[in-house]
């Protein structure tokens, strides 16, 4: 199975409603709230790189935004007023030119793009199920 897969097997075990809306971008719904689910593997130890549509926060198009790190078991889960706060001042970059950052899942920090020493910790929002309502 793929990461995102698995993620989703992981998910419904933790919530009683979880619905794959679309693929790209990845939209669900858990327990009815509007989720942007981003997944990325292994490349560079506990380093993970991820981008973000501004869109999907910006225009409140989801409550929440999970980042998951390598395998089910590291997931950063962010409600939406807290990640607009995190990712400001975030360098654009890749074919979209869209807000980049680097969670690393070794010392919970979150370091938008560009940004070094912007760096915050996270780790309260690690494995934070908790925050979205409903959670088992």
């Amino acid at each position: 199975m793929s990461l995102q897969e698995d993620t989703l097997v992981s998910l419904k075990r933790k919530f009683s409603s979880v619905v794959v809306l679309s693929k790209a971008p990845s939209l669900w719904h858990i327990n009815a709230y509007p989720a942007n689910v981003r997944t990325a593997g292994r490349k560079s130890g506990d380093k993970f790189w991820f981008d973000v549509t501004p869109e999907l926060y910006e225009k409140r198009q989801v409550e929440f935004i999970l980042y998951v790190c390598g395998s089910p078991e590291i997931i950063y889960v962010f409600p939406r007023l807290n990640f607009e706060y995190l990712i400001r001042g975030a360098s654009l970059g890749g074919q979209k030119q869209v807000p980049n950052f680097t969670l690393f899942a070794d010392s919970n920090e979150f370091e938008p793009a560009g940004r070094a020493e912007s760096r915050h910790n996270v780790e309260g929002f690690r494995n934070a199920f908790f925050l979205i309502p409903g959670a088992s």
